[in-house]
This record gives C-alpha cells, sequence and structure tokens, in this order.
C-alpha cells in the first residue's frame, strides 16, 4: 500500500512537471510567432538606376503572402514564405529612336513572385524582427505608342530582405520589410530591384 501510495505521488509529480515545462514552451515569445499565417502588402517597387535604357522603373506593388513559422527555443523562429504581387502604379517611357522610327514605348513590372525561408527573433511576445532568403521571378510588359504589345520579359534571381512585425491583437499584425532582388540579365533592364513594403496580416 506505502509503495502504491509513493507510486501515485511520484506519477502525479511528473505529470504536474510536465504540464509546467509545456505552458513554459508555449508562453515564450516566439510561440506567439509560431503557426500558419496570411497577409496583405502594399509599398514602393523600383528597379534601380538605368533599368530601362537610362532610366528608372518606380511604382506601386500591391500583393500578398502565405507563410508557416515554427518556434525554436524561446526567441528563435524558423519559417517558409510564398508571395505573389504585381506593380499597380508607375510605368517609364522611352523613345523614339530617330531615324528608325517614331513610336515611343511604355514599360511596366508585371507578376512577381517569390519563395523564401525566414529566421526570426522575438524581441518580445509582440515583437518580432527577421531576415529572409529566397528565389524570386520577375516580368516587365512594354507597350508601344500605336498600341501594340510586347511579350513579356522575364527573369529569376536571388532575394534577400529583412523586416519587423508588431502584433495588433493575439492573431493579427502589422509588418514593414524591405527586400532587394539581383535578377539575371534580360536585355537593357538593370539586374537589381529595391522593395519597401508594409502590411497586415494574421496567424492561426
Amino acid at each position: 500500500m506505502r509503495n502504491a501510495i509513493l507510486i501515485a505521488a511520484a506519477a502525479t509529480c511528473l505529470v504536474g512537471a510536465n504540464t509546467a515545462l509545456a505552458q513554459e514552451t508555449n508562453n515564450t515569445p516566439a510561440s506567439s510567432f509560431a503557426g500558419p499565417r496570411v497577409e496583405a502588402t502594399i509599398g514602393l517597387d523600383q528597379s534601380g538606376d538605368d533599368a530601362v535604357s537610362g532610366k528608372e522603373l518606380t511604382g506601386m506593388r500591391a500583393g500578398g503572402a502565405v507563410g508557416y513559422d515554427v518556434a525554436i527555443g524561446k526567441r528563435v523562429t524558423l519559417g517558409v514564405e510564398a508571395g505573389i504581387g504585381w506593380m499597380v502604379a508607375g510605368n517609364t517611357k522611352f523613345g523614339p529612336f530617330p531615324p528608325n522610327t517614331t513610336e515611343t514605348y511604355r514599360t511596366s513590372a508585371g507578376r512577381d513572385i517569390d519563395i523564401s525561408g525566414r529566421i526570426g527573433y522575438a524581441l518580445s511576445p509582440r515583437t518580432l524582427i527577421y531576415a529572409k532568403a529566397g528565389w524570386a521571378e520577375q516580368s516587365y510588359g512594354t507597350r508601344s505608342s500605336t498600341g501594340k504589345k510586347y511579350d513579356d520579359l522575364k527573369s529569376n534571381g536571388v532575394r534577400l530582405g529583412a523586416g519587423l512585425e508588431q502584433k495588433l491583437t493575439s492573431n493579427v499584425y502589422a509588418k514593414a520589410e524591405y527586400r532587394y532582388t539581383r535578377y539575371e540579365d534580360i536585355g537593357n533592364f538593370k539586374k537589381d530591384r529595391h522593395q519597401l513594403l508594409t502590411g497586415i496580416g494574421v496567424r492561426f
């Protein structure tokens, strides 16, 4: 009987210890930023100097992303993310090129997609800073003053970024992010791109 009581007491202590450890892990700052998420973003999109025939291509980008993060320890998170966006305002004009043509041309950025890995550090249960790296693909479309539309030009590259997430509620967060992308050559288009985005997201 005595042994049964001791075993029962030890089991109760072990269960209590495991429960306390689980609660401690679940209440770490990093755990506030774990799980699936979806977000919408908008901001500045700029292809670098001399993007098209000596002119910058600057506009506004709107898009979104889905991702998943896991907590590693008390403050570190690891995750993956896939995003897509479009330049919704902004283009650059070039031409004409006499004596060959009197037409002018307008070029704007089209679809922009990326897949990235992300590492974060929770400064508190409400604030996360992070860095990301991955693959991206861009496209550019050109139309002449006579209405002729040319095939989109596409290229792939490496995207690097850094940002901050701030929780607004237990599930909703705001974010700010800077991205730099280095693309392969595509004709006269410069190989780099800068984006400064803000967004709002929901973590489930």
